[in-house]
């Protein structure tokens, strides 16, 4: 977690500078016109190109605080940071270069995000929170549609859709599969969950994460053995345990019995 911290505050420190860099070079090549043709507009240029990068500055520097104390930031100054984040962001991604560092900034992004979440020490009832999984868990040759009501699965154990269904209704929590990013910001719209566990791969759980600010959503990357998009699984515990950091409640029963139900499947 710290390493993925670490990454991930490297390139947005890098975005920031590259940022501040580029709002010096605008000021630089406005402020000799402005100064020959508007003179009495150059000096408010200069406060505001000025605030512009003392922002800048002060944002990333509250950035390192997220990051690395315990400071639990009042929920404006959180949504400020968030937006900024998702400012930084593509930035930061023209900085990665290659396929490789660009995977690794996404998931170190995702947990940033996560650990912002977790930070909050949150205490929200099970019944309030939505597991919001995709399309793709869902066996690909299952004839039974479960993208507008989730209790259509048979729970065969061809898929992970059966353990999610499993864990839902043993804790009360809602349960949603969404075929695309436009359904399932419907769905949070209908249900309107007070947190979320989202289900995805990067490029999805990113977009997801970053429409329904400031909503407290916890990320949780699906596996590819078959590739993208295609018959895609979920660590079931794992998906307990980020439920218990939630909720403030212990799930080793649940998980247990998930873990049972699994098996024999």
């Amino acid at each position: 977690m710290a390493k993925e911290m670490n990454f991930f505050l490297g390139y947005a420190a890098l975005a920031a500078g590259v940022t501040a860099v580029c709002l010096w070079l605008v000021w630089a090549v406005m402020k000799p016109g402005l100064a020959y043709y508007i003179s009495d507009m150059a000096l408010a240029v200069d406060i505001f190109f000025g605030l512009l990068l003392c922002g800048t500055g002060l944002l990333f520097l509250l950035l390192l605080m997220l990051g690395f104390t315990s400071w639990e930031q009042p929920v404006r100054i959180r949504q400020i940071l968030l937006q900024y984040i998702g400012f930084l962001y593509p930035v930061m991604r023209k900085l990665a270069w290659t396929d490789t560092r660009k995977e690794m900034l996404a998931r170190s992004y995702i947990q940033f995000l996560n650990g912002l979440v977790l930070k909050q020490n949150l205490r929200i009832p099970a019944e309030q929170v939505l597991i919001l999984a995709p399309h793709c868990l869902q066996w690909d040759q299952c004839p039974h549609k479960i993208t507008r009501c989730v209790d259509n699965c048979r729970q065969c154990g061809h898929c992970t859709i059966g353990s999610l269904l499993a864990v839902s209704r043993s804790l009360g929590a809602h349960l949603a599969v969404a075929s695309g990013g436009t359904q399932a910001r419907q769905l949070v719209g209908t249900l309107r969950p007070r947190a979320i566990v989202a289900i995805a791969c990067e490029r999805d759980l990113i977009s997801g994460m970053e429409d329904v600010l400031p909503l407290p959503v916890l990320g949780l990357l699906n596996e590819r053995p078959y590739g993208p998009c295609f018959d895609t699984q979920v660590d079931v515990p794992v998906l307990c345990r980020l439920l218990e950091r939630l909720t403030g409640e212990d799930y080793e029963r649940t998980r247990n019995s998930i873990s049972q139900f699994t098996h024999h499947m």
